[in-house]
This record gives C-alpha cells, structure tokens and sequence, in this order.
C-alpha cells in the first residue's frame, strides 16, 4: 500500500476553497517523502524548514506533482512568486515560491505545511513560467518519482 502523509487530512481541504495543497493520493505521497527525505530542500531554505521540510521543497513539490500528473498534457500552469515582487516584504534573498495552477480550477501548492498557510501567500502576484529545466524534469524530480514508483508521464514538446 501506499503510503500518504499523515499529517495531511481531507478536513484541512476544506480551508481555503481556491487553494489545495493536498489535492490527490499523489500529492499526499509526494509531501510524505519530502517529510522523510528532508535531503531534497534546496541549501537556501533549510532554516526555514528545520520544523518542516515541506516548508523549502516548494520547487522540487510543484515540479514532481507537474510531471506525474501528465507535464505539458496535464491542465496545470506553473506559476513563480518571487517575494520581492510583493508589496511590503522585504526580502533581500529574492526568495521564491513555486505553485502551480489548474485551469479554470484551483492553485496546488504542495509546498504549504497547512491550509492556513495560504492566507500569507498572494498567489495572483506569481507568473506564469516553465521551470528551471523547461519542461523536462530535473535529476531530482527524477529520482523522487523514481522512488515512489510515479511514472514520468510524456510531456508534449
């Protein structure tokens, strides 16, 4: 059986209508090894994710979750915050956080720890943009798949 993150629950869904950040079975799977994999946050946020690793995987979350739902084929838009384009935060890190979007459907964002986390999160300030590696999923996003046993769906060039 697969295992799911357990410190995700169906009533946390009910938060935030427009934002999910436990969408599916596969997103559950996904937080739970970032959570036991802590391995895979970028250097830059470790701090922030000594209480929570799912705190600094928002990248390698969104761009895993792109690909096993279908990459280019699936109806999700990826989306980048970068938190010096917001209004009254001063971020001399030019931090960012990645999210994605389903078409004429909600923001997934598997790299919030709660629903509540939502609020702090202006998500019509991100762009629309490919990832890192374009649409090609990097090493990483790789081997967390690979892992969980998520086959990389073909993406259209």
């Amino acid at each position: 059986m697969a295992e799911t993150d357990h410190h995700d629950s169906d009533a946390q869904q009910g938060y935030n209508p427009t934002v999910r950040i436990v969408p599916d079975a596969t997103a559950s799977r996904l937080r739970a090894y970032v959570r036991r994999h802590p391995d895979v946050v970028h250097d830059d946020y470790e701090d922030a994710a000594e209480e929570d690793p799912i705190e600094g995987a928002c990248y390698t979350l969104a761009e895993c979750y792109f690909h096993a739902s279908g990459g280019q084929d699936s109806d999700l838009d990826i989306y980048c915050l970068s938190w010096s384009d917001v209004d009254g935060v001063d971020d001399e890190n030019d931090r960012t956080h990645w999210y994605l979007k389903r078409r004429g459907g909600p923001w997934i964002d598997l790299g919030l720890p709660t629903p509540e986390d939502a609020d702090n999160v202006p998500f019509d300030v991100g762009r629309r943009r490919a990832f890192l590696t374009g649409y090609e999923p990097s090493n990483k996003c790789e081997r967390v798949l690979d892992d969980l046993g998520i086959d990389i769906e073909a993406s259209s060039d």
